[in-house]
């Protein structure tokens, strides 16, 4: 087997260990994403010039929410790449190995 065979494997090995990780992570990345903190402060209702506080609504468009549920955006469409290239070089593998 030549060398880049012998890379491809070693690919191939890499691929199984990042799909273990992401199987363990990613479903904390998303529970994190979804998490709502709502207030913090038990100092009662607060007054501002717009009206009462929205702490729900804060919590709603807090700006670390939004980049973490867009870094899972990120993630599952990197999957989605992911797999249909897998599936590109399968097929291929398989035209190769049919000759």
């Amino acid at each position: 087997m030549r060398t880049p065979d012998r890379h491809v494997l070693l690919h191939l090995d890499d691929l199984e260990a990042v799909i273990a990780d992401l199987r363990r992570i990613y479903p904390a990345a998303v529970a994190s994403a979804e998490a709502v903190r709502i207030g913090g402060r038990s100092e009662g209702v607060t007054i501002r010039s717009s009206g009462i506080s929205d702490p729900t609504g804060e919590a709603a468009t807090d700006p670390r929410r939004a980049r973490r549920y867009g870094n899972v955006k990120k993630a599952r469409r990197e999957v989605k790449a992911a797999v249909t290239s897998a599936r590109a070089a399968l097929a291929h593998a398989m035209l190769a190995a049919d000759r």
